[in-house]
């Protein structure tokens, strides 16, 4: 009997969308238009789905706006979306989700309308189609987007000259240029292309079309994000014992959308030394059972999504589907599953072909190649680009050796039990993951530190993930969870489990970022506890050079019921403030989802705003919020005394916003404001008074003097990150178009995240 790795079938489930054509669309004031929904039926769903619309996070639609499903409630595979923009509605873009339920399931797809002024007689009105585009800034030559300027006219024909320039009529920034064709149109429309170089600074930019005519002027709101392309992943630590990593570091393949290819690791599994005669390996179409191995028994097996869940969202022709990074040399074979006639050119041409392995009773040609130490790999599709000629289910597998074709090692095992790849992690793998830290009144402590979603030497899944790898913020970079503690954690109160510590790192104007964030949304503690730790590091991003290291116990505010934004109702601990008595004296705020009968009040993000008011460390976090998009649990009503699961949720998509007020302050760090200008200084856990450094409670603080460093982002951006294996935060963008990419590698995650 063949052996066989074993795997949840998936679950009957549902998913929606709108085509590219229907998820920007512009209505001019006092007009309607229908767009499709789709509705994806996967492995056996056959639930009636009910649809509606609301603002994307949830709530009502703007004045005027109004809408209709046919039909409301679907059994099929469609519904049409009727938008009716009344002439009372103000012009401007609104970010909109249609949300689709069915029993218990919830599921989302997302559109920005922009609303069209309609003209007075004798003028026009302009409206900019999309609203907002993304590029990643190239690291040389130029990237390139368009959109479509619509030019609305009533008994008006002059030729309207269009420009681009920022909101508050300045020039365009450093790097960033716009043409239009035509520049001066006597039409409808006219195409606007902007071109991003090497000397953009990455960001978020709130612009606006210009177009004049005679004596007449009309604005469109237009808003660019400027992405920093991904540093490359920083050196793993060397591994205890003399072990080696995995041959495979990190993996993705590429899932089409409306916002063009994202990257993706959904129904991806790497299962190292596991292609051997007689083992099953889990595959969506039951195609998985090797027979023989042949030359390449005990290799590593890399599966990429396979057959009928993912055939309505990729491409079976794009130029590269997987993308890898390796750990060292190795040695790559692919496993060509698909038609043998038509083996694809970026294969048969590339690689050199050697010999044959038996796999569901079908004889597969290998293709084989070696590849170097963190080579970026990228491979291509079941049909070269322009080639495809039907659906083909069966995608190819990569298998993985020592660069001589030698079968990976199995690791020694340091603990016990022994850890097996594909398990969970007995938890001497975990207590690997240390560094010791100087106390500033010279004591040592060992404290946990960040770990990966996966153990990279025995490929055991922790279920918890701890975001950003520090090492993205400078070279060697470790970050100490639980340097700041207050009573409330000392006392075992209102401890801040080791699962709640969260990294994002990003870069703005030649600076990274690194926030270190404790919080949680699997836990009954958030509901009573106001302050958590976080930690703010700053470093050149050219030089690794740390410029300020900050870290505070934050007020995070009272817990609300996202139903009512009213203090939630809840019995704390003895000597803890209750949500209500918080509630007066704090700007921060913990928004958390209250069941009241309805699939509604389930749905929507978990936001964390936090207030750094009265600290002396030169620091203003602009309002900086958390946003868990997918958060794991709710109160079961409004006297949140018990907790029940959102679904499955693994509360690992995260975001972040800050400083989006204009009237408001900025994302800051001022080391004229710290204490002595700036240096190394020692404060209380709560970053408002100077102490001793031989103070048991003293905070070690830094600001580089003379720094002064201020950011901003337009209204209604949030920042993001694709990489689920290092989650660098790559961007910010508008909420409607920010990617909701799935972040569980190999779905390992647990509620305990």
């Amino acid at each position: 009997m063949a052996a066989c790795v074993t795997q949840q079938n998936p679950d009957p489930s549902f998913t929606l969308s709108l085509p590219v054509a229907d998820s920007n669309p512009t209505l001019v004031q006092g007009t309607q238009k229908d767009l499709n929904v789709a509705i994806g039926r996967q492995n056996g769903f056959s639930e009636a789905v009910s649809l509606s619309l609301e603002k994307r996070g949830g709530g009502s639609l703007a004045t005027g706006l109004s809408y209709s499903f046919n039909p409301g409630t679907a059994s099929g595979t469609s519904s049409t979306l009727t938008l009716n923009v009344s002439t009372g509605t103000a012009p401007g873009v609104y970010d909109l989700q249609v949300t689709g339920t069915a029993g218990r399931a919830t599921q989302y797809a997302y559109l920005t309308l922009t609303v069209q002024e309609k003209p007075q007689p004798g003028s026009f009105s302009l409206a900019v189609n999309p609203s907002s585009r993304s590029l990643e800034r190239p690291a040389s030559g130029s990237a390139n987007a368009s959109a479509e300027v619509s030019i609305v006219r009533d008994k008006f024909s002059e030729a309207v000259s269009l420009s681009l320039e920022q909101a508050d009529g300045k020039p365009l920034p450093t790097g960033v240029s716009a043409g239009f064709s035509p520049a001066s149109a006597t039409g409808g429309s006219s195409t606007l292309t902007l071109t991003v170089s090497p000397q953009a600074q990455a960001g978020s930019y709130s612009l606006r079309v210009k177009g004049t005519a005679g004596g007449t002027t009309k604005y469109a709101p237009f808003t660019l994000s400027v992405t920093a392309p991904a540093p490359p992943p920083p050196p793993p630590p060397p591994p205890p014992g003399g072990a080696n990593l995995t041959l495979l570091r990190s993996y993705t393949w590429m899932q089409s959308s409306p916002e063009g290819d994202q990257p993706a690791v959904e129904a991806m599994f790497y299962r190292p030394r596991q292609f051997k005669s007689g083992v099953t390996i889990p595959d969506e179409q039951n195609h998985g059972a090797i027979d023989d191995a042949g030359a390449y028994q005990g290799w590593d097996v890399l599966t990429p999504p396979n057959g009928g869940k993912h055939g309505g969202v990729w491409q079976y022709d794009k130029p590269v589907f997987v993308r890898l990074t390796l750990s060292r040399d190795a040695r790559l074979a692919v496993v060509w599953r698909a038609d043998p006639a038509r083996v694809p050119n970026w294969l048969k041409n590339n690689w050199s072909e050697q010999g044959k392995v038996r796999i569901a009773g079908q004889d597969r040609r290998v293709f084989v190649k070696n590849f170097s130490a963190g080579q970026v790999v990228e491979l291509g599709s079941v049909y070269d680009p322009g080639q495809r000629q039907a659906q083909n289910l069966e995608t190819y597998w990569v298998l993985f050796a020592e660069k001589d074709g030698t079968p990976p090692a199995e690791p020694p095992q340091l603990g016990s039990p022994a850890a097996e790849p594909n398990k969970a992690c007995p938890q001497w793998v975990h207590d690997q993951y240390t560094t010791e830290v100087t106390m500033p009144n010279g004591a040592k402590r060992v404290l946990a530190t960040w770990h990966p979603q996966v153990d990279p030497v025995y490929w055991c899944y922790f279920g918890h993930d701890h975001g950003s790898d520090p090492g993205l913020l400078a070279p060697g970079y470790k970050v100490a969870f639980g340097y700041v503690q207050d009573d409330l954690h000392n006392s075992g109160v209102l401890p801040e489990p080791h699962p709640g510590f969260k990294n994002y790192v990003w870069e703005r104007d030649g600076y990274r970022w690194l926030f270190v964030h404790h919080f949680g949304t699997g836990g009954a503690g958030r509901v009573c506890r106001q302050f958590h730790s976080l930690e703010v590091a700053v470093a050149s991003a050219s030089t690794g050079e740390i410029v300020a290291k900050l870290h505070i116990n934050t007020d995070f505010g009272p817990s609300t019921n996202n139903n009512t934004d009213l203090p939630l109702e809840a019995t704390c601990p003895q000597g803890v403030l209750t949500p209500s008595q918080v509630a007066d004296q704090s700007n921060g705020e913990r928004k958390i989802h209250v069941y009241d009968g309805t699939q509604g009040s389930l749905n929507g993000y978990e936001p964390w705003r936090s207030d750094v008011s009265g600290n002396i460390l030169g620091l203003d976090l602009g309002g900086l919020t958390f946003d868990t998009v997918n958060p794991i649990t709710a109160c079961t009503g409004p006297v949140c005394s018990s907790l029940m699961r959102i679904g499955n949720s693994t509360g690992e998509t995260r975001l972040f916003s800050f400083a989006t007020d204009p009237g408001g302050p900025a994302l800051s760090i001022d080391a004229s404001k710290a204490p002595g200008g700036g240096g190394e200084f020692f404060t209380d856990v709560y970053g408002k008074k100077l102490l001793p450094p031989s103070d048991p409670g003293a905070v070690r603080q830094y600001v580089k003097p003379g720094l002064r460093l201020e950011v901003r982002n337009p209204r209604h951006t949030e920042c993001f990150t694709r990489d689920a294996f290092f989650m660098f935060y790559e961007g910010c963008d508008l909420a409607a178009n920010v990617p909701q990419a799935f972040m569980n590698i190999e779905g390992a995650l647990t509620d305990k995240n």
